[in-house]
């Protein structure tokens, strides 16, 4: 097999592809690196504090990894019968509890610590995490809260976390995220400003916040001379459409998040729009709480943008897709290539079919469908589609790996190698590789 690969690296010597160029106007989306990991503040290192944190950090990961907020809920736990349903103005009210969305997700609840790879006591960061309004154990002596000097860090296993989902029905949404750009309008009482990377504001922190929260990678207007020569606040607060996307091209983000912020009647409301894939989607939040109606918003956006890059399990399960990778011109080319799509979180295996002096054709076992690969493959800067070249569906695969065209005349690796009277394989999705 190796002395076959040697012919393959000496046969793409001295073909000329076509060279791709990574110029400024190319797309970059973000890689969120702690997407399993919570910091939860802890009031001691007792067992029943950090039963309490786990369970907290695991609801979280849950909502970042999904991109769903109502992957859990926190709410009233139920009412027991010899309890009396009215309440004296002195008495607490009743904590919460994490309630899941589905049967699995329930069932997990209760068991959070299955779930755990590493967890360690540390001093606070200024790490943000998920209030779920459930009050910290309080001191057996004085019943009163202490002061949380300390945070419990947990990483959970990525593997178990993503398998819980994906047998919820959830979708599973990996680190390779779409960039927002967030172009957002304030009213106080005296002005009205708009949000940019130079202007430190409470409204700003707080979707920073959020968008930490949920592994959204946002950033604001730099607002400079060619930033004021195509853009207004009248514009962004009047959601002028084609003066906001023209204004963005130049930032080059997957996504375009338009809000305006402004208190009426003691309340804070925001109207948001979320430009993505083509569409536009619109929507209203309200709260007495500023922090409140901005966590409304984000968690809007990480549905939207959950449901059209995430990976969801279909109906249909396991499927295979072809995908054509062109213009290699060496070894290191067909590694890269293997090396990226093996990293695709719906892929479970990459079998080579077929290959030729310039090109190869894969066969993906994946988890979910051909569009789900695709929008996996529109968020990184490894392959370029070409364009018009998604043909007809393929026919039904053979079980036998077709290397034709090629050096390769031999294979080791116990898979059986046929070269003559193969159906022609026609790929589902052709790509160039850019480097």
């Amino acid at each position: 097999m190796l002395q076959g690969l040697n012919c393959f690296t000496r046969v793409f010597i001295g073909f000329v592809g076509i060279g791709c160029l990574l110029t400024s106007q190319t797309i970059q989306a973000a890689q969120i690196s702690d997407l399993y990991e919570a910091e939860i503040p802890v009031l001691s290192q007792s067992r029943a504090d950090r039963h309490v944190a786990i369970q907290q950090a695991f609801a979280e990961v849950l909502v970042r990894v999904s991109g769903q907020q109502d992957v859990v809920l926190a709410l009233p736990p139920l009412m027991d019968i010899d309890v009396p349903v009215t309440q004296t103005p002195n008495q607490e009210p009743t904590n919460l509890v994490l309630v899941g969305k589905t049967p699995e997700i329930v069932t997990a609840l209760n068991k959070a610590t299955y779930y755990v790879k590493q967890f360690r006591y540390q001093q606070p960061t200024d790490r943000p995490h998920i209030d779920w309004g459930i009050e910290p154990l309080a001191d057996n002596k004085t019943k009163k809260s202490k002061p949380v000097q300390q945070v419990l860090w947990i990483r959970f296993n990525k593997k178990k976390v993503n398998k819980l989902l994906h047998e919820s029905g959830l979708p599973v949404w990996s680190k390779t995220r779409p960039s927002i750009l967030v172009w957002m309008v304030v009213e106080n009482s005296s002005r009205r400003y708009l949000l940019s990377n130079t202007i430190k504001s409470t409204t700003g922190d707080a979707i920073e916040k959020h968008a930490r929260l949920y592994g959204l990678p946002i950033r604001f207007p730099l607002m400079d001379l060619a930033d004021r020569a195509n853009i207004s606040t009248s514009d962004v607060w009047g959601n002028f459409e084609d003066r906001i996307l023209q204004a963005s091209k130049r930032y080059q983000t997957e996504s375009v998040l338009v809000g305006k912020l402004y208190l009426a009647n003691r309340l804070w409301s925001t109207k948001w729009s979320l430009y993505i894939n083509g569409r536009k989607v619109d929507w209203v939040a309200r709260d007495i709480h500023l922090d409140k109606v901005v966590q409304q918003g984000l968690s809007r956006t990480a549905q939207n943008l959950a449901l059209a890059f995430a990976d969801v399990k279909t109906e249909q399960g396991i499927q295979n897709v072809l995908l054509e990778v062109k213009d290699l011109k060496g070894l290191a080319d067909y590694v890269q290539a293997v090396k990226y799509l093996s990293s695709i979180s719906s892929v479970k295996k990459v079998q080579t079919l077929k290959l030729n002096t310039t090109s190869v054709i894969f066969n993906l076992t994946t988890r979910g469908s051909r569009v789900g690969v695709m929008q996996a493959i529109s968020l990184d800067n490894q392959l370029v589609a070409e364009p018009n070249t998604i043909p007809r569906q393929a026919a039904v695969l053979p079980d036998t790996r077709v290397i034709t065209d090629s050096p390769i005349a031999t294979d080791t690796s116990g898979i059986q190698v046929t070269t003559k009277n193969q159906p022609e394989l026609i790929p589902d999705l052709i790509y160039r590789l850019l480097r």
